[in-house]
């Protein structure tokens, strides 16, 4: 058991000053005014910072200089696990994009052979694709797009305790395949989608999408699109915000509609948290040039932001309070995930993930279950 001290905590809702976290195993166990409890032997003095729950990205391809499609293996994970901590995420998916199916059995069993990955910061995997459209395809590669039958879907069924989500064109899925996803407990995440609002409408079990804007089909006057779908019927939707996927006002339109709907993410891949300029997409050379994640033709393949830098740029440039912004990488990612019974909040009961920020919003520190971490 320890505490932290003299820390003034957002517990989701609000901030409270001058407060103490007191944390038992992977739990936290009450929260506290200083004058009101009785302290543990082992505290730590956070005075001048602000707690708040560990941020949770629910998509992120690589960062450190690595990326999961490029060496699916545990030190890839490690790796991954690491960078996020240096800059408050304390949990993760890590996402496997659009690859062959030997890749895929392989970061399967990879998932499945991690004994405890809440404690590595792991909620499950996240699959974007292969089941997308090739219209939609971004950067990912063609070769392996190819449509989800029933016979995958109940293979990915058997699987679903190592996958969280899965991201997939609605167009090009049948109703009963998408009916097997769900039934699994699996988060089917509309994505890559070149669908209409009619296509989309007819279609059910759409809890989530990917990377709002990016990637699908635009809302027009005429034909109002994923994006207009996503407007109308509101599932929870990750936004990237970077300035370059989605321009800032575009941001901020979309927590206009959307609200608590709306959640940060960084679909980051290999040069996030360093300075690396050129590496390997899925099997493509990529670049980065003045911040932009790009293949030689200019197409985008992925960020460099960290779920800080997006905590940032929510209040510099769209214009969020802190408490939003901070919900926007906290409450709203573990509500999408259908997990804010026990992540997301500072709250007695909730797991011990906390991130403690400077007034200027630099990590002072980060616990990860309860483990000081930085």
């Amino acid at each position: 058991m320890f505490a932290i001290i003299h820390v003034d905590v957002f517990d989701g809702q609000t901030t409270k000053a001058n407060q103490a976290i007191l944390v038992e195993g992977d739990t936290i166990q009450n929260i506290l005014p200083m004058n009101e409890i009785s302290l543990p032997e082992q505290t730590f003095n956070a005075s001048g910072l602000t707690a708040t729950a560990g941020f949770i990205d629910i998509q992120l391809n690589g960062c450190g200089g690595v990326m999961l499609n490029t060496d699916i293996q545990k030190k890839t994970l490690d790796i991954m696990n690491h960078t996020n901590l240096k800059f408050g995420t304390t949990q993760y998916l890590p996402t496997f994009i659009t690859s062959g199916d030997h890749d895929m059995r392989k970061v399967l069993e990879l998932i499945g052979d991690i004994e405890n990955r809440e404690a590595e910061g792991i909620l499950g995997l996240h699959l974007e694709g292969p089941f997308i459209s090739k219209e939609k395809k971004g950067a990912h590669d063609p070769i392996h797009i190819r449509h989800l039958d029933e016979m995958t879907a109940y293979f990915l069924a058997d699987h679903a305790d190592k996958i969280s989500v899965i991201t997939l064109a609605p167009e090009n899925t049948a109703q009963s395949v998408i009916d097997i996803l769900t039934n699994a407990g699996i988060t089917v995440s509309l994505g890559h989608t070149n669908a209409t609002y009619d296509e989309l409408e007819a279609k059910s079990g759409f809890h989530m999408a990917t990377h709002l804007f990016n990637a699908m089909s635009p809302f027009g006057s005429r034909e109002p699109g994923a994006v207009g779908y996503i407007f109308d019927k509101k599932p929870y939707a990750g936004i990237i915000v970077d300035g370059i996927h989605s321009a800032f006002p575009s941001v901020r339109v979309a927590h206009e509609i959307l609200g608590e709907k709306l959640f940060l993410i960084t679909d980051a891949v290999t040069p996030a948290g360093t300075d690396i300029t050129e590496y390997d997409m899925a099997g493509i050379t990529a670049y980065v040039t003045d911040g932009k994640c790009h293949y030689a033709d200019g197409t985008i393949a992925g960020s460099t932001i960290t779920m800080l830098d997006g905590i940032r740029n929510l209040i510099k440039y769209v214009g969020l309070n802190r408490e939003e912004a901070l919900r926007m990488a906290t409450l709203y990612p573990a509500k999408a995930l259908n997990i804010d019974d026990c992540y997301g909040r500072l709250a007695p009961g909730y797991k011990a993930n906390i991130t403690l920020l400077t007034n200027e919003n630099e990590i002072g520190a980060v616990f990860q279950m309860g483990v000081y971490c930085n």
